[in-house]
């Protein structure tokens, strides 16, 4: 992790970083609490503040990343 980047971030910059609104945040944390999922978005609630860690939130990223899958069929 870079040092000058902060450990924990607010929705405000989480959204920033990652270019998606504060509203989509915000859906994927109370979905999370609605309908528990096996991996949801990681947060930490502290007091009434929700902060992200950025290297879990990377990992999180990560393991949504699409891989292609070959061509049926396909002879080359």
């Amino acid at each position: 992790m870079n040092t000058s980047e902060p450990e924990l971030v607010s929705v405000r910059t989480l959204s920033c970083l990652f270019d998606i609104s504060q509203k989509t945040l915000w859906d994927w944390i109370y979905k999370s609490r609605r309908q528990p999922t096996l991996d949801p978005i990681p947060y930490y609630k502290l007091g009434g503040l929700v902060r992200f860690n950025l290297q879990d939130v990377r990992a999180w990223v990560d393991r949504r990343k699409v891989r292609p899958s070959p061509i049926a069929g396909g002879n080359s």
